[in-house]
């Protein structure tokens, strides 16, 4: 399914003019398909030079972006998860990254990771962990978010896949 997806994604992205239209157009293809019980969530941002940044979420956890000043904003809109119905439209969100910013897009394997007592760390855990560590250079906040959900998880084992991507602008 992964691969009919990114194919599908493909063929549409370059002739949707956005992310929102994108997301409709792929979403009617997986419908049209119909594979019983079968979705995707998604999100899909486009980021240019200038920092802006237009997304649209398709039931994915909501990327976070965590300002410079420490600032908390989620990229929640968008829509249903692609290929349940056929009709579904999507919203677009847009803002600025300003330099200094830093987007974090996660699987919910990083969320939902759980604890021996079956605790999950959360997303508040994890925009606290990101926050107050946001001065790291990404690559270093990335190892040190993955340490920490490791480190609260102890023996717990991984029920999920853990993915992760942290986006900056570079500081001026």
């Amino acid at each position: 399914m992964t691969a009919m997806i990114q194919g599908i994604f493909r063929a549409q992205a370059e002739d949707a003019h956005g992310p929102a239209k994108t997301m409709t157009r792929v979403n009617r293809v997986l419908a049209r398909r119909a594979i019983a019980s079968r979705y995707a969530t998604g999100f899909y941002g486009v980021l240019a030079p200038d920092g802006r940044f237009v997304s649209s979420n398709a039931g994915h956890n909501p990327p976070i972006v965590v300002r410079r000043d420490g600032t908390v904003h989620r990229l929640e809109k968008g829509g249903t998860p692609l290929g349940l119905f056929p009709a579904s439209a999507f919203e677009e969100e847009e803002l600025t990254l300003a330099p200094g910013d830093t987007l974090l897009l996660f699987s919910d394997g990083l969320s939902e990771a759980e604890n021996s007592v079956l605790q999950e760390f959360g997303e508040d855990r994890l925009v606290e962990s990101m926050a107050g560590e946001r001065h790291r250079e990404p690559d270093i906040l990335l190892d040190f978010l993955l340490a920490t959900v490791r480190e609260f998880a102890g023996s717990q084992p991984q029920s999920d896949d853990i993915t992760a991507l942290i986006v900056r602008r570079p500081a001026d």
